[in-house]
């Protein structure tokens, strides 16, 4: 339970757009410092998969279930899958045992179900379905609720269910109600992109008195009035926790998303988990086209995600960082067989997972010294690429010529 929340300090110091802050989060365990990343359950079965000991020891762990068509019919309509459900829940859990605050978020998906010959819509979205049916919607409120209610979780997770705000109003109303008769703790998650998303903030936070809210990752560019209206709650005790997070963005110099993101307004990063990467047929025989193009490290200097090909100092760098580990510097150093070994592959990517997870983890620390000591200023002058990847986000060039 997230028991306390207080802003600590407030750094304005960059003189553009929105000052960051930093802010103290008390649960149960550790307090917990901000601005920080933290760990999916994605990147714990990444871990499993490096055959080495690497720890995972994020004080903040989201276990993510995307409920597409399958996964949520099997959800609402068996008793099967809700045992199975909790069980791959249970394990998250088991491997975030470093974490003091674990949050669980069962997510409905927004893609409808096609036809694969005609591209025709065959079956609405789990999130339509939600939307449209009252009926649905209560059933899968509950069951959300009672899954996580057994598995002793608090704060209990609402996902984000697009909703006229009227009706977003009285749901929301009545999970606080009920929540709070039983002594837990509601975490209601609001897409960045929803047209009532002013309305529903002032909601949770002054008519609910939550202190904290989820929020559903959207680029700037798509929402920018909406961060601004984020920016307003600066001084406020309440906690962002952004999840569903871009890896890296493309749009600007392979930038790792998250790490400008403190910039814009809030507390807590959690990756997305990434699409598959598909084979393809050759006509001659089936295989994964350029497979080292999906590997990319984490340079912490630059802050950016590079393509393993192109990332020769970062590689030394983690030769080094891991000497002592023969079978880490060992994949690193012929990372090249990865190309043409799929067992290699697996592993070389999962490791990239994890190092950039534990060397971003690390990156954000550092940046909660120079919000505490009011000097952000001098931390996006060290980080040449954050400082033009911040400009073009927000467009405010004449404001960052004056750091």
């Amino acid at each position: 339970m997230i028991t306390d929340v207080k802003v600590k300090e407030i750094d304005d110091s960059a003189r553009y757009l929105y000052p960051n802050r930093r802010i103290e989060i008390k649960t149960s365990g550790r307090p917990i410092i901000t601005p920080i990343r933290a760990a999916t359950s994605y990147e714990y079965k990444e871990k499993a998969k490096v055959p080495t000991d690497i720890t995972i020891d994020n004080p903040v762990s989201i276990s993510v279930e995307n409920l597409n068509h399958s996964r949520f019919e099997k959800f609402m309509q068996t008793n099967s899958y809700f045992t199975k459900l909790m069980g791959r829940i249970e394990l998250n859990d088991r491997l975030a045992q470093y974490s003091d605050l674990k949050l669980v978020l069962l997510r409905p998906t927004v893609t409808p179900k096609r036809d694969p010959r005609t591209k025709e819509i065959i079956k609405d979205s789990p999130m339509s379905l939600l939307r449209n049916n009252a009926n649905l919607r209560d059933r899968f409120i509950r069951f959300i609720i009672k899954l996580q209610l057994d598995l002793d979780l608090n704060p209990i997770t609402i996902p984000y269910i697009e909703l006229p705000f009227q009706i977003f109003q009285d749901v929301s109303f009545q999970i606080a109600r009920s929540l709070e008769q039983i002594n837990r703790q509601p975490l209601f998650f609001v897409d960045m992109k929803y047209k009532e998303f002013e309305s529903a903030i002032d909601w949770i936070a002054n008519q609910i008195q939550s202190n904290a809210i989820g929020l559903y990752y959207r680029p700037f560019r798509t929402a920018p009035v909406n961060y601004d209206i984020l920016s307003r709650y600066v001084d406020k005790d309440i906690a962002f926790i952004s999840a569903q997070i871009r890896r890296y963005d493309p749009t600007y110099y392979d930038i790792s998303t998250m790490h400008y993101l403190p910039f814009l307004g809030n507390d807590i990063y959690a990756v997305s988990t990434p699409s598959p990467f598909f084979t393809r047929d050759t006509g001659s025989r089936t295989r994964l086209r350029d497979r080292l193009q999906s590997i990319r490290l984490f340079d912490k200097n630059s802050l950016c995600l590079n393509q393993v090909r192109l990332a020769s100092t970062t590689i030394d760098e983690l030769i080094y960082e891991y000497r002592d580990d023969s079978v880490i510097t060992n994949i690193l150093r012929n990372y090249h067989e990865a190309n043409e070994d799929a067992d290699k592959l697996k592993v070389l990517r999962a490791f990239s997972k994890i190092s950039e997870l534990k060397d971003s983890s690390s990156e954000f620390i550092r940046l909660q010294d120079f919000v505490r000591q009011n000097s952000t200023r001098d931390y996006l002058q060290e980080k040449q690429v954050l400082q033009r990847t911040l400009q073009e986000v927000t467009g405010s060039q004449s404001k960052l010529n004056r750091i």
